[in-house]
């Protein structure tokens, strides 16, 4: 069977190469796009540090309205007091509930978008022009808060608000199973079912974050509103699914050794430390809890491959179509790093013509 399994795994990728070798070309192009605009590390931890600060405002405000009512003292020898709450009490303090979470979706939501129209500045950028890195392009990351709150606040709003209400009917869920499972005394069909309930569940979260985040892309470079770029973008995976599904499986490789070398290579670091300065008698916790937050912290940052990835993907797909409705077979936007993988010879007299500005402008007159 596995060998079966592999010989059908190889025949689909040799029926898929063409799209394997855009995959492998948005790979690249996106580690050269990470590599030209370092200073986009900084957004995950501006907004990393912006979601504390809105979850302690937002903390302090939950436990005033957790104070509103009568106050009464069920037993004088005893400090504890207790509070009525009246019914519209108990609606406020789920609504404050559910928007810290509403909150969170919506601060994640505005760091990709960021991230996102980072990407689509380079990839649109002037190539011509020498950079000092050698990396020709270069990408506009503050133009992404401006776009974000001044032209795509409310989309944003919706999709982080679909994302909340997954996320409330998830926990929601989670409560509800605990407690069949309990008064069912763990009884193994009823198990069964909420583990497969849990299972649809989280696969649909992944998808409508999956969704969103190539929504949030499609914002970016059509300037649409979220349903139109949602149902846009749906049908632009459904054409291209095959491409999607190399990129996201090759990026997925990359950040899984990515994240595991920082976190091994910080844990090691973190042993040798130990060692130096203090006498321990077992490491393993201590090693543990830093391999744990470092794993963490380099998913945040990695995760910005993985939305450069894509990004670059939706890029080239949309500037093809462009081109293919202007009469031209491939785009004139494509970068050198992506070009190299497409040796067609009208491709190179593209890039030519683009790399020299001044022969295409001849060409043009003498047309």
């Amino acid at each position: 069977m596995a060998f079966i399994a592999a010989g059908i795994y190889c025949i689909g990728i040799a029926c898929c190469f063409k799209s394997l070798k855009v995959a492998i070309a948005v790979i690249e192009t996106a580690a050269d796009y990470f590599a030209d605009t370092k200073r986009v590390v900084f957004v995950p931890v501006l907004f990393f540090f912006v979601s504390i600060g809105i979850f302690i405002c937002w903390m302090f405000a939950i436990i005033c309205v957790s104070s509103i009512g009568d106050i009464t003292n069920p037993n004088a020898l005893e400090q504890t007091k207790d509070i009525a709450w009246e019914e519209s009490t108990y609606y406020l303090f789920y609504f404050m509930i559910f928007g810290i979470v509403w909150l969170i979706a919506f601060v994640i939501a505005v760091n990709e978008f960021v991230i996102i129209v980072s990407a689509v500045t380079w990839y649109y950028s002037d190539k011509t022009e020498e950079d000092d890195d050698g990396i020709p392009g270069d990408s506009d990351v503050i133009y992404g808060f401006k776009w974000a709150f001044r032209y795509h606040m409310g989309s944003l709003a919706l999709g982080s608000f679909i994302l909340a209400v997954i996320w409330v009917i998830r926990a929601i869920f989670e409560y509800l199973g605990d407690k069949i499972k309990e008064a069912t005394g763990d009884n193994g069909c009823v198990k069964c079912l909420i583990g497969c309930m849990r299972c649809c569940l989280a696969c649909f979260d992944r998808f409508m974050r999956y969704l969103n985040r190539n929504a949030y892309i499609y914002m970016a470079i059509s300037s649409e509103g979220f349903c139109s770029s949602a149902l846009n973008v749906f049908i632009l995976m459904l054409k291209n699914s095959a491409k999607f599904a190399f990129v996201d499986g090759i990026a997925d490789v990359f950040m899984f050794i990515a994240k595991f070398l920082i976190s091994i290579l910080t844990t090691f670091a973190s042993y040798w430390i130990l060692l130096a300065i203090t006498t321990v008698a077992s490491p393993f916790l201590p090693l543990a809890i830093i391999f744990g937050l470092s794993y963490m912290i380099s998913s945040i940052f990695i995760s910005i491959f993985d939305t450069g990835s894509n990004t670059m993907l939706q890029c080239y797909l949309l500037d093809q179509e462009i081109a293919r409705s202007g009469g031209n077979p491939e785009p004139t936007h494509i970068p050198p790093t992506m070009s190299k993988f497409f040796n067609q010879e009208h491709i190179q007299q593209l890039m030519n013509s683009h790399n020299d500005p001044k022969s295409q402008s001849k060409e043009n007159l003498m047309a």
